[in-house]
């Protein structure tokens, strides 16, 4: 910021004033390192506490496309936000309360959802009751795959059946590698007018470098467009190595993982914390580990 010339004398200092002032500022900032760290989530199921733990207070959310967090989403200050995957529907008035609630998981692929628009409109009264037991603020649409043709089509029709019900944002998945290819998916939904949550994306194109290094590069270049952009009210990566895709798309599947079970962040978590958020790294938080065997999590959705 460029400050005024001011009189050639010395102005006396209020000091009461400046320290006021200064108060003011760090709130101020503070205020904007929050609210830029808010939209950044991790989608990923079955999270130790150290996972978590690693990742806080840069990624402010996380979800698990289940409508009950686990043991370790319970205690971790990271907010947890609940889905009601598919045709499935937990109406329970003991939920517990959340800020938000998403609602199916790619409808428009056979291996996910599977329901048609009107199927899914038909269902959604439910999914409003879900949402009023949960007192949740946002209620979020079915979250279409990264085909565009298929999502938009899928949606418009779904909006069109479902014209009384309560929707307040847009759920999208992307696995463009280039920014200009999720710059496209998002204007291809703006018609709709409502803000987009994009709750799954990483770099899963097999004509682009799908390794860490490959996420690295896409990750830097689209998460500071996801943090400036209005139309983005949050967004969450896909957090997974590249021996856990359960329906890859690839081959390799991506290296897109973000934390080790152990809580030691990889190289490209350490990027995901970092890129607009003002933390900074201490050095020990991707210490290099040897990793003992255990079961991959299986309940990782894609579209095909």
């Amino acid at each position: 910021k460029r400050l005024a010339q001011g009189p050639p004398e010395v102005p006396r200092i209020n000091h009461s004033s400046s320290r006021a002032m200064c108060t003011s500022a760090i709130l101020i900032l503070t205020t904007f390192s929050l609210a830029e760290g808010s939209k950044r989530g991790i989608a990923r199921s079955r999270m130790d506490l150290r996972e978590l733990q690693a990742l806080s207070p840069s990624v402010s959310w996380t979800y698990n496309w289940a409508l009950f967090p686990g043991p370790s989403d319970r205690s971790s200050a990271m907010e947890f936000m609940p889905m009601v995957h598919g045709g499935q529907i937990n109406n329970s008035p003991n939920s517990g309360t959340y800020n938000a609630l998403l609602g199916f998981n790619e409808p428009d692929i056979d291996s996910q959802a599977h329901l048609n628009p009107w199927e899914a409109a038909n269902m959604w009264p439910q999914v409003e009751q879900v949402a009023q037991n949960m007192g949740v603020q946002t209620l979020v649409s079915p979250a279409m795959c990264g085909d565009i043709g298929k999502g938009t089509s899928w949606m418009g029709s779904f909006l069109n059946a479902c014209q009384n019900c309560r929707i307040d944002a847009i759920a999208i998945h992307s696995y463009w590698c280039t920014l200009d290819g999720l710059r496209n998916l998002v204007d291809s939904y703006r018609r709709f007018g409502k803000k987009i949550w994009l709750t799954e994306f990483a770099c899963a194109d097999q004509r682009y470098d799908v390794s860490m290094k490959g996420q690295i590069k896409f990750m830097k270049e689209v998460v500071p467009w996801l943090e400036q952009e209005p139309a983005i009210e949050k967004y969450a990566w896909f957090s997974y190595f590249t021996n856990e895709w359960s329906y890859g798309i690839t081959n390799p599947n991506p290296d897109a993982g973000l934390v080790n079970w152990n809580g030691a962040l990889s190289e490209l978590g350490r990027v995901y914390v970092s890129l607009g958020s003002g933390r900074r790294l201490t050095g020990n938080e991707t210490d290099n580990v040897t990793m003992p065997e255990f079961e991959f999590n299986n309940t990782a959705p894609i579209f095909a």
